[in-house]
């Protein structure tokens, strides 16, 4: 993929975490534009203060992660970092030094090709309105995704494009009419479209709402830019064969570590 080579502070994933978060300072230890390995720190801050203290985010290989990590002084409290995966065994008494300690694993995955848009059955995916949904979305999300940091209501996510799956109308058992799956679309600096916040209520899983669901939002995304982006959890096996199947391919794994 082309724009996934890109590395030190030009990283397509620094560009997703400095969308609306803003960059307070930033290292690389980059030689040239042919340094693939280059690494790339970036400390960040939500100037909404929705988040408080300070944020790092790294890509690159580990040990010039972990080198580059051990040259950075923070310039407050750090809250939490976000850098590739190998990297605490490398840094683990920098970032212990930093009051942090091991949290989750992650995967990023990327495609820059269109999906075809499955066939959800009666169910129909739709760009929801803001203006009318946000109530039922945010209720979703608190039953479906309530760790997300993408919510309807933040910042980020008022300028997402949000899309539903709707229970169909014959459906009268559930509620005709009511979103059963949300997802957003973020475009962020870089020219990529970023995918967060998506979940599908208990009741309509293994139904393909999910899926169909995800490559509506690909597919626009990337007519728009033509890059689609998004994370899981690395154990989530479900959610990797839904995304593998619509042209995902792993391009970033991370690790997080979080204040105790």
């Amino acid at each position: 993929m082309t724009r996934l080579g890109r590395h030190g502070l030009d990283h397509v994933f620094l560009a997703v975490r400095t969308d609306l978060l803003e960059v307070v300072q930033s290292w690389t230890d980059r030689t040239g534009p042919d340094d693939a390995g280059a690494a790339g720190v970036v400390e960040l801050v939500d100037p909404t203060e929705e988040r408080a203290g300070r944020v790092f985010a790294a890509v690159g290989v580990p040990e010039r992660v972990a080198a580059l990590l051990s040259t950075v002084t923070p310039g407050d409290s750090v809250h939490g970092v976000a850098v590739t995966r190998g990297t605490g065994t490398l840094a683990g008494d920098t970032l212990s030094g930093w009051g942090l300690m091991p949290g989750a694993t992650w995967d990023r995955m990327a495609t820059e090709s269109a999906p075809q848009v499955p066939d959800a059955g009666p169910a129909v995916v739709e760009l929801l309105d803001l203006g009318r949904d946000t109530d039922e979305i945010a209720a979703l999300l608190a039953e479906t995704n309530p760790g997300t940091l993408q919510g309807v209501r933040s910042r980020r996510g008022q300028r997402a494009r949000w899309y539903g799956v709707r229970v169909p109308r014959e459906d009268r058992e559930h509620g005709p009419g009511a979103l059963v799956a949300v997802g957003s679309a973020m475009p962020v600096a870089g020219g990529a479209v970023h995918l967060g916040s998506i979940g599908t209520l208990p009741a309509f899983r293994g139904r393909g709402y999910g899926g169909a669901l995800t490559a509506r939002m690909t597919a626009d995304g990337i007519a728009e830019c033509g890059l689609v982006t998004l994370g899981l959890y690395d154990d989530n096996v479900a959610a990797r064969r839904v995304y593998e199947r619509l042209g995902f391919v792993l391009a970033h794994q991370v690790e997080t570590w979080h204040r105790g």
